[in-house]
This record gives structure tokens, C-alpha cells and sequence, in this order.
């Protein structure tokens, strides 16, 4: 059995056979950069008005004669000389000789002349060439994943295609007689098959190609028969069939064919019975079939395993520091991750008991956002005390 820790780091420290492929920039997105980049150009590439208003040569005098206009992309660059002024809209070119911007309700315009209330500062309201990144400067590195905001900073880039990871494939499955799909009729003594979902929700968002292989009854020869299958994936996740029961043949499989057993049993509570085998480029995880087990092993272990194939460079959890806003119950000796509903007050996290911690409960994930570490040589924790929380959602 192995601690918490020991089991993140046997799984940090599998070598992967990472491959790559170019793509263009429009279909880069929610993939992990293999490459590092840098600019084509500077940012901005010239000067550039930050407001709308009037570029001007300064001089002496507060009347200024209208010369003509720069709108973005114009590349003209107008010959302007002391005393006169060309409008100039947000992004527009500034031409070279002009010393500032005017913002346009800084001045009175009439005809072809504009007053000014006030004497400017040279350079106000001037973006400088370069003042962002200069040319050839590092800007993004590899292993970053191309999310909601990384992306579109990719496409003011310039670049036309980038090198970026290559999605690792996982195949799930789940087994049991007694699992019913969503949209079935209620069977009583039967369970709907949960895990499936907890997989691709927690999943889903990651450049992972996801493949639900079916559910299967607890027999042996076609468990057997879905494990050979661990050579067409990178990963393989299955669910149930790791504990100590008489038809818990996924174990019983793993244990006994030509896999590689890293780790058999984690000292965490809910989920001790997690699984890990390799089968040359394949990592096998035996997941227990409990939701609220699955789920927790789904986010301890599995969660950074897949970020880490997808090539993402910061694959661990985050875990923050909160205060507890009721007690929660834990037993001296082992590790327990209780579910939480997590949220900000006074600008600060906080945690509180969703209502049940047992693992054979699952109904109150509806609010749960978050699991809190109770140490092992703490248990109960009263309301106030600080602890570790891993956010499982956006807080």
C-alpha cells in the first residue's frame, strides 16, 4: 500500500513517449504547445494612438490647423510639421515626427483648426513600437495549454501554425451486472452508470481522445478480453473490479497476466482500492467502482496523470490554503479527502460539509466543488481550522 505522496510521484515519474504535430493556429485551441515561441515582430510593430483624438507637432501656440487622419492599418505616414495635427482613431498609426496624442474631448475643433484646453507632455497617449515585446523575444513556452485566454493570445501572435502535442487516446470501461445506463428504467438493487460520466466531465475539457469501450458483466474471459485492448491506448481506465470481492477480476487479472504492477492500494480514504499497471506504453488504472471513490482517485491521481500525457507542464493540482466554516470528520491514521462545497468570503476560501462523507453516498456532488485534506494524524476537525482544500472547480 502506498502513501499519497508515494503514489504522485511513481506516477510523475512515468517516462511517456510523447509525439507531435504541427496545426494551424485556428485549430490550436485547448491543445499543449510542444514548441516554445517567439515574436515574428515587435508588439506594437509602430507607434500607435491610444485614444481617439489628434496627433500634433508640438509648438508654442494652443490652435492647431487639421492636416487629415490615420486610421488602424493606414500605413501613410503623414509629413506633419509644427503647429498642425492629424486625427487619429484608437490604433491608429502616429506618424513618426508628431510628440503627442490630444484626446478629442481635450479640444475645441473648428473647420479645419482644433483649440487645445491644455499644453500636452510629450509622448501622452503614444503606445511605443516594441513597448510590449520587442522582435525574436520569448513570449509562450511549451507545455502550455491553449485555453480560453492562452488562445486567442496565440492568434494576435501573427504565428500561421505551431507544434503542439499530440492527444493521448484512453479507452474506459466499466464492469458490473448490476449497472444501468441513464434513461433506463429503475431496476430495484441496480445502479446508474456514473462513473462513465464522472470520467468525460472531469476529462472532457483536456485535448484527450476519449473512448468509452462499453460495460461489461463480471466475467473473467471478457475483462480479460477488454484489457488486451491496452495496447491501442495510451491509457486505460476501468471501473470496479479492484477490491477483495469473489468477482473482482480486474485485480485479479492485472495481478496474474503480463502487467507491470506499480502501485496496488493507496492509504487515502474514500478510494483506497486504486490499481496501477503498465503493459508496455499503456497505464492501466483500476479504479474502484464507488462514484464518491472513483471521483476522488479520478481527481488524486488520474486527473494530473492525463494533463501530464496531454503535455501540459503544470499537470499537478492546486491546492489552497481555507478555513473550515463547519467540522468535519475524519479518523486518525489514514488520509481522507472530504468532499467539500468550497467559495470565497471576505476574499478568502472556505470550506463546508456538504451533509454525508460516506463513500456509498454521492447525491450531494450536485454542490460539491472541492475535496479537503484531513491529515492522518489530525482526524476531526472543528469549525476555523485551516486546511488544504483542492478546488476541483473554478472557485
Amino acid at each position: 500500500m502506498h502513501k499519497y505522496e508515494e503514489a504522485l510521484k511513481i506516477l510523475s515519474n512515468i517516462s511517456l513517449n510523447f509525439k507531435t504535430e504541427r496545426v494551424a493556429v485556428n485549430e490550436a485551441f485547448n491543445r499543449a504547445l510542444a514548441e516554445d515561441l517567439y515574436t515574428d515582430f515587435p508588439f506594437p510593430d509602430c507607434r500607435k494612438s491610444a485614444v481617439d483624438g489628434y496627433a500634433i507637432v508640438i509648438w508654442d501656440k494652443m490652435e492647431y490647423t487639421i492636416k487629415g487622419e490615420s486610421v488602424p492599418g493606414d500605413l501613410r505616414n503623414a509629413d506633419i510639421q509644427a503647429g498642425e495635427c492629424i486625427f487619429v482613431m484608437t490604433g491608429g498609426i502616429v506618424p513618426d515626427n508628431t510628440d503627442a496624442v490630444v484626446r478629442v474631448e481635450d479640444v475645441e475643433e473648428e473647420n479645419d483648426h482644433i483649440l487645445l484646453n491644455r499644453k500636452p507632455e510629450k509622448g501622452v497617449n503614444i503606445n511605443l513600437a516594441g513597448e510590449e515585446f520587442s522582435e525574436n523575444t520569448l513570449f509562450a513556452e511549451h507545455g502550455k495549454l491553449l485555453d480560453e485566454l492562452a488562445f486567442p493570445a496565440l492568434c494576435y501572435s501573427g504565428k500561421k501554425e505551431v507544434k503542439v502535442y499530440k492527444k493521448p487516446k484512453i479507452g474506459v470501461f466499466v464492469t458490473g451486472d448490476e449497472i444501468l445506463e441513464p434513461g433506463d428504467d429503475y431496476k430495484r438493487g441496480h445502479v446508474f452508470n456514473t462513473n462513465r460520466y464522472i470520467l468525460h466531465s472531469l476529462l472532457g475539457h483536456l485535448p484527450a481522445d476519449i473512448h468509452y469501450l462499453g460495460r461489461f458483466n463480471d466475467d473473467e474471459e471478457d475483462i480479460a478480453e477488454v484489457l488486451e485492448k491496452s495496447d491501442e491506448y495510451d491509457i486505460l481506465v476501468s471501473s470496479g473490479g479492484v477490491s477483495m470481492g469473489k468477482y473482482d477480476f480486474v485485480k485479479k487479472i492485472l495481478q496474474e497476466y503480463d502487467y507491470e504492477i506499480i502501485i496496488n492500494k493507496t492509504a487515502i480514504k474514500p478510494g483506497s482500492p486504486l490499481m496501477v499497471a503498465r503493459n508496455e506504453n499503456c497505464t492501466i488504472f483500476g479504479m474502484p467502482g464507488y462514484p464518491a471513490a472513483f471521483a476522488t482517485n479520478l481527481i488524486l491521481y488520474l486527473l494530473p496523470f492525463v494533463r501530464k500525457s496531454c503535455g501540459i507542464k503544470n499537470f499537478e493540482n492546486n491546492i489552497v490554503k481555507g478555513k473550515l466554516r463547519t467540522s468535519m470528520r475524519s479518523r486518525i491514521n489514514a488520509l481522507y479527502f472530504n468532499r467539500a462545497i468550497v467559495k470565497i468570503e471576505d476574499g478568502e476560501p472556505v470550506a463546508y460539509d456538504p451533509g454525508s462523507q460516506k463513500t456509498s453516498h454521492f447525491l450531494n456532488f450536485f454542490n460539491v466543488n472541492g475535496l479537503v485534506m484531513l491529515d492522518e494524524n489530525v482526524g476531526s476537525l472543528e469549525k476555523g481550522s485551516i486546511v488544504n482544500i483542492i478546488p476541483v472547480r473554478g472557485l
